[in-house]
């Protein structure tokens, strides 16, 4: 088995409260049974604090503004490719939620469920198909009735509804029927998916740049507001990003983050918010990306999609 077929393999994609971690392509494998599996003067510190607020709510910080309050320990998987085994290494990183921005109860909801969720789970152990509980929480990584109770808490306490129903979307083909012709491009194929009854929904791709870059892989998760969506992203260290604004050539306007090994474009549209993952960045990456993507590149997949069929 190849590299990137292994790593696929391994981490596929998720529709649960797992982290999707940037180094080694961690989005857990979708699962099939019902998922409930800084010092300085006051003054100074004031001010920063009061900037800080300001400019969150108005969305300047480009990447930052999708940022869980708090850096995050996890555990980075290591695949060998040679036998398949998975080692862990321990980290403190930057998380971002997939829903929103942060002053947003979408992005706060992800963000203090997923707070909830590991400290919970990290020394119990729980059945894949448990009994008793309600099916309005088979979509979600819900094992008893205590993570149950709290996620019914957040539900309430932000105001957003649960997904309710979810269907594998097999490939292209179906997407572009789900969202119309244009919506990828004849160089942008989409791969195995999901889509929940709202409307949120996710699936893999890959799409040709042209001759001057290697096909990119990418990781597209559409979130539609009011609801409840636990995905969330580990993104390294958010000062290795460039950020910046583009409108598609749809008329779109998204936003553009370009890193070492992993690349985002995000928008906050109408009736939902747009994130996509992209395996490649301004030093390649070994697994998924011979050569390396720059700005132009980020800008050219970003016109491979019509966004606008999203509102």
């Amino acid at each position: 088995m190849k590299n990137k077929d292994l790593y696929k393999e391994v981490f596929s994609q998720v529709h649960t409260s797992v982290q999707i971690n940037v180094e080694d392509y961690q989005i857990m494998k979708k699962q099939h049974f019902p998922v409930r599996t800084f010092v300085a003067l006051a003054a100074i510190v004031a001010l920063m604090a009061a900037m800080t607020a300001t400019a969150v709510a108005l969305n300047l910080f480009g990447l930052r503004d999708l940022a869980f309050p708090d850096r995050t320990a996890i555990q980075i998987p290591h695949v060998d490719a040679s036998t398949g085994d998975i080692s862990y290494e321990d980290r403190v990183v930057d998380m971002i939620s997939l829903q929103g921005y942060a002053d947003t109860p979408e992005n706060q909801a992800c963000a203090e469920w997923n707070d909830f969720y590991w400290d919970y789970v990290s020394d119990k152990h729980f059945s894949n198909d448990p009994t008793g509980l309600d099916p309005k929480y088979d979509v979600y990584s819900v094992y008893d009735q205590t993570m149950a109770e709290k996620l019914d808490e957040i539900v309430d306490k932000y105001g957003l509804k649960l997904h309710r129903a979810i269907e594998d979307v097999p490939d292209r083909e179906a997407w572009l029927e789900r969202f119309g012709p244009t919506f990828l491009s004849d160089m942008n194929i989409g791969f195995f998916g999901y889509a929940y009854d709202d409307g949120t929904c996710a699936f893999d791709g890959d799409a040709d740049l042209g001759p001057d870059y290697s096909a990119v892989s990418y990781q597209f998760h559409y979130s539609r507001k009011g609801y409840l969506d636990t995905v969330s992203l580990n993104v390294g260290n958010l000062a290795d990003y460039q950020d910046w604004d583009y409108q598609t050539k749809d008329g779109v306007p998204v936003k553009l983050s370009l890193g070492p090994h992993r690349s985002f474009i995000w928008a906050d549209l109408e009736e939902g918010f747009l994130f996509i993952n992209v395996l490649n960045g301004t030093e390649g990456d070994e697994t998924f990306a011979a050569v390396p993507i720059d700005q132009k590149g980020l800008e050219s997949l970003a016109d491979q999609f019509d966004f606008s069929v999203l509102s």
